[in-house]
Protein backbone atom coordinates (compact mmCIF):
# COMPACT_ATOMS: atom_id res chain seq x y z
CA UNK A 1 0.00 0.00 0.00
CA UNK A 2 3.03 2.42 0.72
CA UNK A 3 4.04 2.41 -3.34
CA UNK A 4 0.59 2.86 -3.98
CA UNK A 5 0.15 5.78 -1.57
CA UNK A 6 3.69 7.50 -2.61
CA UNK A 7 2.46 6.63 -6.58
CA UNK A 8 -0.84 8.65 -5.75
CA UNK A 9 0.86 11.45 -3.82
CA UNK A 10 3.72 12.08 -6.65
CA UNK A 11 1.46 12.05 -9.40
CA UNK A 12 -0.58 14.83 -7.60
CA UNK A 13 2.48 16.97 -6.92
CA UNK A 14 3.75 16.51 -10.52
CA UNK A 15 0.59 18.34 -11.50
CA UNK A 16 1.33 21.32 -9.47
CA UNK A 17 2.68 23.95 -12.29
CA UNK A 18 5.73 24.54 -10.82
CA UNK A 19 7.07 21.02 -10.67
CA UNK A 20 5.56 19.32 -14.10
CA UNK A 21 8.62 18.80 -15.40
CA UNK A 22 10.77 15.29 -15.47
CA UNK A 23 12.63 14.67 -12.64
CA UNK A 24 11.16 17.61 -10.31
CA UNK A 25 9.42 15.46 -8.31
CA UNK A 26 10.69 11.70 -7.10
CA UNK A 27 10.50 9.64 -4.44
CA UNK A 28 12.94 9.10 -2.23
CA UNK A 29 16.43 10.60 -4.39
CA UNK A 30 19.65 8.73 -4.46
CA UNK A 31 21.72 11.85 -5.53
CA UNK A 32 21.62 15.67 -5.50
CA UNK A 33 19.48 18.08 -7.78
CA UNK A 34 20.77 19.73 -10.43
CA UNK A 35 19.95 23.91 -9.67
CA UNK A 36 17.95 23.79 -13.39
CA UNK A 37 15.51 21.22 -11.74
CA UNK A 38 14.79 23.75 -8.60
CA UNK A 39 12.41 24.22 -7.69
CA UNK A 40 11.82 20.81 -6.59
CA UNK A 41 10.01 17.54 -4.53
CA UNK A 42 11.43 15.00 -2.92
CA UNK A 43 8.66 12.44 -1.12
CA UNK A 44 9.77 10.11 1.63
CA UNK A 45 9.09 8.21 4.96
CA UNK A 46 12.59 7.61 5.95
CA UNK A 47 13.01 10.16 8.22
CA UNK A 48 10.10 8.85 10.26
CA UNK A 49 8.57 5.38 11.17
CA UNK A 50 5.67 4.35 10.41
CA UNK A 51 3.07 3.07 13.14
CA UNK A 52 0.63 -0.02 13.08
CA UNK A 53 -2.20 -0.80 15.99
CA UNK A 54 -4.48 -3.88 15.48
CA UNK A 55 -7.62 -3.55 13.96
CA UNK A 56 -10.09 -6.69 14.53
CA UNK A 57 -12.60 -8.02 12.25
CA UNK A 58 -11.89 -5.71 9.06
CA UNK A 59 -11.69 -7.47 6.35
CA UNK A 60 -14.61 -8.73 4.22
CA UNK A 61 -14.82 -12.38 6.00
CA UNK A 62 -14.08 -11.38 9.20
CA UNK A 63 -9.92 -10.91 9.10
CA UNK A 64 -7.96 -8.61 11.69
CA UNK A 65 -6.24 -5.61 9.93
CA UNK A 66 -3.62 -2.97 10.90
CA UNK A 67 -4.73 0.93 11.48
CA UNK A 68 -1.77 2.36 9.56
CA UNK A 69 -0.33 5.83 10.57
CA UNK A 70 2.43 6.98 7.62
CA UNK A 71 4.27 10.24 8.06
CA UNK A 72 5.57 11.61 4.68
CA UNK A 73 7.99 14.12 4.29
CA UNK A 74 7.32 16.40 1.26
CA UNK A 75 10.89 18.10 0.95
CA UNK A 76 11.10 21.26 -0.86
CA UNK A 77 14.23 22.17 -2.19
CA UNK A 78 14.14 25.73 -4.19
CA UNK A 79 15.93 29.10 -4.86
CA UNK A 80 15.01 32.06 -4.33
CA UNK A 81 16.37 36.22 -3.34
CA UNK A 82 13.40 35.86 -0.80
CA UNK A 83 13.40 32.08 0.00
CA UNK A 84 10.67 32.62 3.05
CA UNK A 85 8.41 34.02 0.63
CA UNK A 86 8.69 31.41 -1.95
CA UNK A 87 9.10 28.45 0.28
CA UNK A 88 5.31 30.07 1.35
CA UNK A 89 4.09 30.38 -2.38
CA UNK A 90 5.31 26.50 -3.29
CA UNK A 91 3.86 25.83 0.12
CA UNK A 92 0.42 27.33 -0.57
CA UNK A 93 0.67 25.34 -3.57
CA UNK A 94 1.14 21.56 -2.33
CA UNK A 95 -1.08 22.31 0.65
CA UNK A 96 -3.91 23.30 -1.92
CA UNK A 97 -2.73 20.15 -4.10
CA UNK A 98 -3.03 17.78 -1.10
CA UNK A 99 -5.76 19.24 0.66
CA UNK A 100 -7.87 18.44 -2.60
CA UNK A 101 -7.15 15.29 -2.23
CA UNK A 102 -7.64 14.04 1.18
CA UNK A 103 -8.72 10.87 0.55
CA UNK A 104 -5.80 9.99 -2.46
CA UNK A 105 -8.28 8.95 -4.36
CA UNK A 106 -9.78 6.49 -1.93
CA UNK A 107 -6.57 5.09 -1.18
CA UNK A 108 -6.72 6.58 2.24
CA UNK A 109 -8.54 7.19 5.14
CA UNK A 110 -7.11 10.33 5.24
CA UNK A 111 -4.04 11.91 4.39
CA UNK A 112 -3.17 16.00 6.28
CA UNK A 113 -0.42 18.14 7.35
CA UNK A 114 0.84 17.98 10.42
CA UNK A 115 3.85 20.26 10.24
CA UNK A 116 5.87 23.02 8.19
CA UNK A 117 9.39 23.50 8.11
CA UNK A 118 11.65 26.03 5.92
CA UNK A 119 15.03 25.34 7.48
CA UNK A 120 17.83 27.96 7.71
CA UNK A 121 21.72 27.69 9.08
CA UNK A 122 21.59 28.53 12.45
CA UNK A 123 24.31 30.29 13.21
CA UNK A 124 23.79 32.65 10.03
CA UNK A 125 20.09 32.40 9.74
CA UNK A 126 20.72 31.65 6.44
CA UNK A 127 18.36 30.05 4.36
CA UNK A 128 19.17 26.52 3.30
CA UNK A 129 16.87 26.70 0.14
CA UNK A 130 15.02 23.96 1.65
CA UNK A 131 11.98 23.20 3.53
CA UNK A 132 9.89 20.02 4.53
CA UNK A 133 5.75 19.77 5.12
CA UNK A 134 4.50 16.54 6.44
CA UNK A 135 1.99 14.89 5.80
CA UNK A 136 0.22 12.11 7.96
CA UNK A 137 -1.36 9.34 6.29
CA UNK A 138 -4.11 6.88 7.72
CA UNK A 139 -5.16 4.01 5.76
CA UNK A 140 -5.92 0.50 6.51
CA UNK A 141 -4.32 -3.05 5.24
CA UNK A 142 -5.26 -6.48 6.38
CA UNK A 143 -3.12 -7.81 8.94
CA UNK A 144 -2.28 -10.91 6.66
CA UNK A 145 -1.64 -8.82 3.35
CA UNK A 146 0.08 -5.36 3.68
CA UNK A 147 -1.07 -4.56 -0.03
CA UNK A 148 -4.54 -4.73 0.30
CA UNK A 149 -6.55 -2.03 2.00
CA UNK A 150 -9.12 -2.79 4.20
CA UNK A 151 -11.67 -0.32 3.53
Amino acid sequence: MRTQIFDALLARLSAIPEFSGAGKVKRARTEAIRESLLPALTATWSEKQETATIRPCVGPNGEDGYDRRLPIDIIVHFKAEDPDIEFDRLAVAIEAALGAAIKLDGLVIEMVLDESRHYVDRATGISLGIGALTYVVDYVTLAGNADASAE
